[in-house]
């Protein structure tokens, strides 16, 4: 599957560490609108003043609880995120997501996302989404005349 590159992506955690590693595996990925903030107030400021949605936001959901904010609750009431990511400072499955319920995917994980983690996820949030199905209603093919052998354009009638 191709990355959409056109996806926006914020990743916001107060260890440096955390956010570059999670940044180098989305590079791989092939995802490169990536936005890193450090705290949950920088998290609040870049939120409010985006002019369009972010695609995704991976977070380290500690963040927020220094601020006393319920960032899964943040994430569910919040237009300007449509998926979130969400990690806390502690093996890790990313649960199955029905297609029909990947409208806005929120999932919590106990510890900073693996590669298969952050690969699985992914590929569920950034899936080519299906807008419409048409019926192909192709015309039936013409059956082809046959040509006389004798029949060319320098024969007389």
């Amino acid at each position: 599957m191709m990355p959409n590159k056109s996806m926006r992506i914020l990743i916001a955690d107060e260890h440096l560490v955390q956010v570059m590693q999670i940044e180098k595996m989305l590079n791989q990925m092939g995802y490169y609108r990536i936005a890193p903030v450090k705290s949950f107030e920088q998290l609040l400021k870049l939120i409010q003043s985006a002019l369009e949605p972010f695609h995704l936001l991976i977070a380290n959901t500690d963040l927020a609880t220094h601020a006393g904010v319920d960032m899964e609750r943040f994430c569910r009431g919040n237009p300007q995120i449509r998926h979130a990511l969400l990690y806390e400072t502690q093996i890790l499955h990313i649960p199955m997501v029905p297609p029909a319920q990947r409208k806005a995917v929120n999932v919590c994980l106990p510890r900073l996302p693996d590669n298969d983690a952050l690969k699985n996820f992914m590929d569920i949030v950034d899936a080519p989404q299906v807008l419409a199905e048409l019926p192909l209603n192709l015309p039936r093919a013409r059956p082809k005349s046959r040509i006389d052998r004798l029949d060319t354009v320098f024969s007389r009638r």
